[in-house]
């Protein structure tokens, strides 16, 4: 099975699943990391519901107007169309996988 790896300025993500990588996918599977005291981008998903769950590390996830500290275990919802980010706490890396609701997703930044 092929995957698709995306760095970034934070991190970078690990596309394991999505419509790209099979067609015809209806949901989006992700292995996100971000770097030691970094941020995501601000954005949205017009489309699609998103979960994330905390492999490794500390994240401080904000949900709109919401800021939750998540840790290993731990996991969020982010309905569609709410603002979010998340930002590695403790000066160390975190690990999450990602998982969305469709298999293409529409990514809105937010300046």
């Amino acid at each position: 099975m092929t995957q698709r790896h995306e760095p970034t300025g934070w991190g970078s993500m690990e596309w394991l699943v999505d419509d790209a990588l099979q067609p015809g996918a209806r949901l989006s599977l992700a292995r996100m990391t971000i770097h030691a005291g970094c941020t995501s981008e601000t954005h949205r998903h017009a489309n699609c519901d998103e979960a994330v769950h905390v492999v490794s590390g500390r994240v401080e996830q904000r949900i709109g107007d919401r800021l939750v500290v998540l840790g290993a275990g731990d996991s969020a919802h982010i309905p569609t169309g709410a603002a979010h980010c998340s930002r590695a706490l403790d000066g160390k890396p975190a690990v999450l996988i990602v998982a969305y609701s469709a298999g293409q997703r529409v990514y809105q930044l937010i300046q």
